[in-house]
């Protein structure tokens, strides 16, 4: 495997396969040959249109707020992303029948955070274990649950940062309740809700359903998982009407806290000297993975403002220049426009018809071809 060279020594390098292939269930190496590239360097506009495909739009992208939008759903875009990004952890993988034998004697879901290819020493069971390897890809699931993951990570932000939980997905609510559940030492605000009168009965049936979910995943039905959410958003309705938005976002914090911790653990400071005396930093990092999450966290000490389109037709989540920026790009501005446009020409087409105005008479009146009117019309007759 190359190593870092002195000529690179102002970038932070990651590596990526010379070619990649999609199979069913992931996307894996064709070639042992890999190269360097920087993921922080600029994106170029070619690069966004060929990985986003019928989804691009003429966002300001970097490799992260990139990853954090794509189409999870999407194995072609994911595999577009990993020809230009590489894969999300290190080449080198444990051998998984290996992992499972060796659970209980060491931490190996950490691992791949902490042998990286710029790593010069290894333990002697670490080196046994690069021995035992094998090269595999990652699996779309794997991309699947990371980008859901930072997803909710973005919004834990926000809310903290806005102290407002309302905008809080459904799947983030869920996670926080859930997270509940694997005993983590420092949920207190979660055992204060658990003493509110009005609250506890409620919620101790939240945090039952949920430790028979964690237990018994196989049998628990999709019935049981939707009353389980229903139960959860009830919960959460009642959290805010008891005006207890403080003590959830402590719940927040302490969870937010927990996943940057875990993601940072791929990413290493490195200073470089020349023979001059010159002095260098950077940052080193365990895989594309932890690239990301180091982004993410310079993106929330500066205090930046990631924003969901207003875009109704837009699912992109996009870092704002100004607090009252709430689209990611001109073009889904313009769109959001249009589309509010043709919502009030519909509303006024509709009320003449209710006052007899024929389709002619109403497409004069708002300057429209008939055949749009005579089609709202048509819908609005079929759903009486």
């Amino acid at each position: 495997m190359p190593r870092q060279s002195k000529t690179h020594s102002n970038h932070a390098l990651l590596v990526r396969h010379r070619g990649y292939e999609l199979k069913e269930n992931g996307i894996y190496p064709v070639s042992d040959e890999v190269e360097y590239y920087d993921p922080f360097s600029k994106m170029e506009t070619g690069v966004l249109k060929e990985i986003l495909g019928k989804d691009y739009v003429e966002v300001d992208f970097d490799v992260h707020t990139l990853f954090l939008n794509l189409n999870a759903k999407d194995p072609e875009q994911i595999y577009r992303f990993v020809q230009n990004y590489g894969l999300l952890y290190n080449p080198v993988y444990i051998e998984e029948n290996l992992q499972k034998e060796l659970t209980h004697q060491f931490n190996l879901k950490q691992l791949r955070y902490r042998i990286g290819i710029f790593s010069n020493f290894y333990s002697q069971d670490e080196a046994l274990f690069l021995l035992a390897s094998t090269k595999r890809g990652n699996y779309l699931k794997e991309f699947l649950d990371e980008i859901a993951r930072l997803r909710i990570v973005v919004e834990l932000y926000q809310a903290i940062k806005e102290q407002d939980i309302s905008n809080l997905s459904e799947n983030a609510r869920f996670m926080l309740f859930y997270e509940y559940n694997l005993s983590h030492p420092t949920l207190q605000p979660f055992k204060d809700l658990l003493q509110h009168p009005k609250l506890k009965k409620k919620l101790a049936s939240i945090l039952s359903q949920i430790e028979t979910l964690h237990t018994n995943k196989k049998n628990f039905s999709r019935q049981q998982f939707e009353l389980l959410l229903k139960d959860i958003d009830e919960c959460f309705s009642s959290i805010i009407d008891l005006k207890l938005e403080e003590t959830f976002i402590e719940m927040c914090i302490v969870y937010l806290e927990a996943i940057m911790e875990t993601g940072l653990k791929g990413v290493s400071p490195k200073i470089s000297f020349d023979i001059n005396g010159s002095i260098d930093h950077t940052w080193i990092f365990s895989s594309l993975l932890a690239a990301i999450y180091f982004r993410i966290q310079q993106d929330f000490v500066a205090g930046k403002h990631y924003k969901h389109c207003k875009n109704p037709n837009c699912h992109h989540i996009f870092i704002a220049k100004a607090k009252n920026n709430n689209y990611c790009s001109p073009q889904c501005q313009t769109r959001a426009k249009t589309a509010r446009e043709r919502a009030r020409k519909k509303a006024k087409a509709i009320h003449l018809y209710e006052q007899g105005r024929s389709i002619e008479e109403i497409a004069r009146e708002l300057k429209i071809e008939p055949e749009r009117v005579r089609s709202w019309i048509n819908k609005y007759e079929a759903d009486r």
